[in-house]
Parts: structure tokens; sequence; C-alpha cells
């Protein structure tokens, strides 16, 4: 199995704010030091990465740690719908360019026992142009007992010229939920776009519930049961539980009726509990659409609710 290490020894090539706001939002309980990289005696510099605790205190969620990383500032956020008392909303907002060559986004997610925690990316992520210089994005979750992670993922497009790596790795104990949407899109308006590698791992109490490794580099891209002749993978991840059936209807796209210019949205049921919903499309708005009903159906399932996100 390909390694996926967080520290990647990249070097750092641009400078920090001085004095950039490290905390915000109510419940925030700890303050971290600078976002500019963090060098050790004789190692290169990393960049600092965004740190995200939850927990339930007094019967009801709180933040205990929102740590601005070098990238990207936590902001907690309140949604169009009444939250749980256990439940907590933050958004990732850019405070720097990226990704560049050289980059190294890192993301560290811990939501305590019986904690709902929903991360939402309010703006799509370019992989620029690096003349093949090597970035990497990386997300590593730790879920505690009967916690849920609903992330909400934002396009993550792989420009021409783009060499990205980028991890998923989401570890979930007893009664724990994972709920995962993203889009990786190979190449802006025109493009035919960059090397993409993406490595997706769920675990649990009893080993792995789902480990994709995704090679969209060179050739292997367009291989038949790759992406064909499409640039755009889409899907919805549920873990830890089994969800019900899809909706289905007339103007549904997750009915397996093949939509114009856009394909269809297919659900794939995983060995343990859980599955996955997955779009292949030629752009980021067909594959939104395709996958919104049932994305929407596994979060109300996920929060046992029912009515408007």
């Amino acid at each position: 199995m390909p390694s996926t290490a967080t520290d990647t020894g990249l070097t750092a090539d641009r400078p920090t704010a001085a004095g950039a706001d490290q905390r915000t939002g109510p419940g925030a309980e700890s303050v971290g030091a600078g976002a500019g990289p963090i060098a050790g005696p004789g190692t290169a510099p990393s960049f600092r990465p965004t740190r995200i605790t939850a927990e339930c205190r007094g019967g009801r969620a709180r933040f205990t740690e929102l740590d601005q990383g070098h990238y990207l500032a936590p902001r907690p956020v309140r949604g169009a719908f009444p939250a749980a008392p256990n439940h907590v909303r933050v958004a990732l907002i850019g405070i720097h360019m990226m990704l560049l060559g050289g980059d190294d986004v890192r993301l560290q997610v811990r939501v305590g026992p019986g904690t709902v925690l929903e991360v939402v990316e309010p703006a799509g992520m370019v992989a620029y142009d690096a003349d093949g210089v090597a970035s990497r994005w990386t997300l590593d979750a730790q879920l505690g007992e009967g916690a849920a992670l609903i992330w909400e993922g934002a396009p993550f497009i792989a420009a021409d010229g783009a060499n990205v790596h980028r991890s998923t790795r989401i570890s979930l104990a007893a009664g724990a939920r994972a709920l995962v949407r993203e889009a990786l899109v190979l190449g802006r308006s025109g493009e035919q776009g960059g090397d993409l590698r993406s490595i997706t791992r769920l675990t649990g109490p009893d080993g792995d519930l789902l480990y994709e490794d995704l090679d969209l580099t060179g050739p292997r891209r367009r291989a038949v049961g790759v992406l064909g002749g499409t640039k755009v993978l889409a899907g919805a991840t549920a873990a830890g539980w089994r969800p019900g059936p899809l909706p289905v209807g007339p103007t549904s796209e997750l009915s397996g009726t093949e939509v114009p210019g856009g394909g269809t949205a297919r659900r794939f049921d995983l060995a343990a509990d859980g599955a996955v919903l997955r779009a292949l499309t030629d752009s980021a708005h067909r594959a939104d659409r395709q996958l919104d009903a049932g994305w929407k159906a596994w979060k109300d399932e996920l929060l046992g609710r029912s009515g408007p996100a």
C-alpha cells in the first residue's frame, strides 16, 4: 500500500502575515502559536496545520481547539437549520494563495464522543501550474465513540502543470459515523488537467471500512474503469452506518437514467456498514446536481431529521 506521510519535508517559500489572528469563535479554549512554518533543529521547515477539536461539555458541543494554520482558518458558522445541542459547524477560510508547488496543506480534526462536527469548504481549491513540483493536501480526522463528522467539500481542481497528492484519513471509534463529500476535477475550463493522486482511508474498530487509491496521473486517468472521457469524479461517502434507499423520482438524477452530457450518480454499498455515491461527469455543476439529493438524504438520516439542510 502506498504510504501517505503527513510531514513531507516541503520547504516554505512564502512568508506569513505577522500578527495573524489565531483564535476565533465562542468556546475556543486553547491558543496556538503563529501560523508560519515550523522547523526543528536540523530539519526542513513544514507548514503549520489547521487544527479543529470539538467536544461535548455540560450537554452542549463546543470547540476546544480552533487553530489557524498556514493556509486555512477555521471559523464557526450557523446553519439555516437549527442545530442540536451536540452539533457544531465550522467553515474553512483560505488565508494564503494555494496550492502552488511545494505547498503542504494539513488539517487535523478531532471529534469527541457523542459530538457532531460539520465542516464546510465555502470555495473550491485549485492546484495551480507548478511545472510538476509536488504539493499536498492532507486531512487526518479522529472520531470518538458515537461521534459524527460531516465534511462538505468543495471542488478540488488540478490545473495543467499541477502535481498534487491528496490524502483523507478518518478513524472511527465504536458507534462513530462519517459523511464526506468531494469532487475531483482535472483541469479548469479548456485544460486537460495536471497529475492528481488521491488516497482515502476510513478505518473502524475492526479495521478498514474503505481504502481507495485513485491514481489520476499520466495516461492512467483515461483508462477504462477510471475516468475514461470525463474530467470530474465526485462522490459522497457514508461510513459507520448503512444509509437507506436513495430518493428516486421523475426529476432525480439518482435513478440511473442518463442525463445529457453528464452520466448518472451510482450507489455502491461497502462490505462494512457504509456506502459510496459516485458521479462521473464533464463539469462540477453537473456532478452537484447528480449528488445533491443523495447527499441531503444521507445527511438528514445521519442527523435524524427531515426538512431543509
